[in-house]
């Protein structure tokens, strides 16, 4: 891969991402083989939307999970058949573009969105297949960004939903539940107690509510390790889902899979501006930040990061370009004798990573995409300056 990554340095002359599109492809399909036949995955599209990466799942026979009319809008360029639709802000407009493209499932997330829904459904004429979004109670005080046990917008607890008379939405048919507030699990027993008291929860629930439970969505929550190699096996985690499948008698059981599926096959490389010590401490500054890679500063967990040959090593912290604190990419062992114009290799960026950043703050240039797919690198976007977006 040198040779491919020497060649787009030179070519971009820019930051860009690199992402590995054979070995992605070799990864769903892996995951394709294992599968029970009820038990579907779904790929999580805000976790990197290119649409060569939502060509190769459609192709391969994976649904497509949005969160957006963007997100619809490049799923369906990207020949996307098989879609669903999450996420907590859905009007009107929004819903009827959804159904209007032919969403299978539309998960529903507040009393408002189901009365939104129905009315739609109905000045269409059809009926619309819905899952209800719960936020369950959750003991301790753990978060993550789906919010553990905090409150947050998706969904809403039992006791809210309660309150509503389902048989009043005569055009929409409410065929299961989806609970997902849990994210970036490394164990596979943790995963079980999570699921476990997820889905009992769910079970009572849909009894006291009179839902015939055929789905349920657990959303997605596998993780990926940033700080070592350690990796979630897929056939122990369908081994588990198989069990508590049939333990609990569901239809069918769905994932929604990003970070799981695409991460480990994305590269970021930025180039270093400058090296100085400040007050003791060492720091690199970037050429690429959170302008381009924005997770480490939302969420606290840096990328793992090489430069681009050895050496003895010291710690250094890196920063971007912006002009905020916030611009930290983390601490991190690179060569003692570092120097401005040398490259930066970012791994397991593949997913939260682009399209999650920050880009226009302080207009700098927007970063490349390019990918390697059956032996073929190419170039999805080029570098872009500011003057080809401002107005």
């Amino acid at each position: 891969m040198s040779e491919i990554i020497e060649k787009l340095i030179e070519e971009y002359d820019s930051s860009f991402y690199f992402y590995d599109l054979d070995g992605f492809e070799k990864h769903i399909q892996a995951i394709k083989e294992t599968l029970h036949p009820d038990i579907k995955v779904w790929y999580a599209c805000k976790a990197n939307p290119l649409k060569k990466i939502l060509s190769l799942l459609n192709d391969n026979g994976f649904g497509v999970d949005v969160a957006s009319l963007g997100e619809l809008e490049q799923a369906k360029s990207a020949g996307v058949k098989n879609l669903i639709a999450t996420g907590p802000a859905k009007s009107p407009k929004y819903l009827s573009a959804l159904m209007e493209s032919g969403v299978g499932t539309i998960i529903v997330e507040s009393r408002q969105q189901l009365r939104d829904l129905n009315d739609v459904a109905a000045s269409q004429g059809r009926k619309q297949d819905v899952l209800l979004r719960l936020q369950l109670d959750w003991e301790g005080s753990l978060k993550s960004v789906l919010g553990g046990s905090a409150i947050t917008p998706f969904g809403l607890h039992p006791q809210d939903w309660k309150e509503e008379n389902l048989s009043e939405y005569a055009n929409l048919n409410v065929k299961g539940l989806h609970c997902f507030q849990w994210g970036n699990i490394l164990d596979v027993n943790e995963l079980g107690k999570i699921w476990q008291e997820t889905i009992s929860q769910c079970v009572t629930f849909a009894r006291e509510m009179k839902i015939d439970l055929q789905v349920l969505d657990l959303g997605g929550g596998l993780g990926l390790s940033y700080s070592d190699d350690r990796e979630l096996s897929f056939p122990e985690v369908h081994e588990l889902l198989v069990s508590l499948k049939n333990k609990f008698g569901f239809k069918e059981i769905w994932l929604e899979l990003g970070r799981f599926s695409i991460g480990k096959f994305g590269h970021y490389f930025t180039r270093v501006v400058d090296v100085k010590s400040v007050r003791g401490k060492n720091l690199i500054v970037a050429e690429g930040g959170i302008n381009h890679l924005a997770r480490p500063a939302l969420v606290g967990e840096a990328f793992p990061v090489s430069a681009m040959r050895s050496g003895e090593t010291k710690k250094y912290s890196i920063h971007g370009p912006l002009c905020t604190a916030l611009d930290f990419l983390g601490d991190h062992d690179l060569p003692k004798d570092l120097k401005s114009g040398e490259w930066l290799h970012f791994k397991k960026t593949g997913a939260y990573g682009f399209t999650e950043s920050m880009p226009y703050f302080l207009c700098h240039e927007l970063c490349g995409e390019a990918y390697l797919h059956r032996g073929k690198v190419v170039s999805a976007r080029n570098p872009e300056q500011s003057t080809g977006w401002m107005k």
